[in-house]
């Protein structure tokens, strides 16, 4: 039995990523798709949760699909992307492949100069939570209903913070990881430029590193215009390390 650990996005909830889910199973696929710590709740649940936390869901949920499951894949949504990197660093080939949706490893710049005046500056006792575009997030009316319906509707400050302190436990450690991956990514994502790409293909030791550029859709692309060939490809890439 092949199975795929599927991990959903900052502030969303497994519903969000239920095309893919539903794809995956339809190739034959045993799926998990656990709500990461703090995502079941309020605001000020998520924004008490760590990273740690968010990552000790993923361990837990692997560990319960390598029961029975000869072969494990993975495939992450923004937030999710990063702590599939992160179970790679860990597991090694006990991922056999990658596909990673939305990689948020380095932010847009005027977001990454956002955290610092927060974290650092008396606007940590102000600033709690940031609104959430809707709009530039996902373009399909459809998936934009879903998304605001299945997901906390504001980003908690610290939630950010705790991204960051990830994204930099990574990018440390990017050398040490080897396994398969497929990177897809919007090129209207207003989060995560496209830089992500070059900076995980450069920065990984994997032999095989793929990626594709969708046009129509934003960060949020599992839900977005183009959501049923992104998980076809997800398929696909998967099929070939059977």
């Amino acid at each position: 039995m092949r199975g795929c650990l599927i991990i959903h996005g900052l502030t969303e909830t497994p519903v969000c990523i239920a095309p893919l889910r539903e794809r995956l199973l339809a190739s034959g696929f045993k799926v998990a798709a656990p709500c990461l710590a703090g995502h079941s709740g309020t605001i000020d649940d998520l924004a008490r949760s760590t990273w740690q936390q968010w990552y000790e869901t993923v361990r837990a949920a692997y560990t319960e699909l390598r029961r029975n499951s000869e072969k494990i894949y993975y495939v992450g949504t923004s937030l999710g992307t990063l702590l599939g990197l992160k179970l790679a660093l860990d597991e090694g080939w006990g991922v056999r492949a990658l596909a990673l949706l939305g990689t948020p490893i380095v932010l847009k710049r005027h977001l990454s100069l956002a955290h610092l005046l927060v974290r650092y500056t008396p606007l940590r006792y102000l600033i709690h939570s940031m609104h959430k575009d809707y709009e530039q997030s996902v373009h399909d009316p459809e998936g934009r209903l879903i998304y605001k319906a299945s997901s906390i509707p504001r980003i908690p400050a610290n939630s950010v913070m705790q991204l960051f302190d990830l994204e930099k436990h990574l990018l440390k450690n990017l050398r040490q990881i080897s396994n398969p991956i497929l990177m897809i990514h919007a090129k209207r994502d207003h989060l995560a430029p496209l830089r992500n790409l070059d900076v995980i293909k450069k920065g990984v030791s994997s032999e095989v590193v793929e990626t594709m550029i969708f046009e129509k859709s934003g960060h949020v692309i599992h839900l977005d215009r183009e959501r049923e060939e992104v998980a076809n490809q997800v398929v696909k890439f998967f099929e070939r390390f059977a």
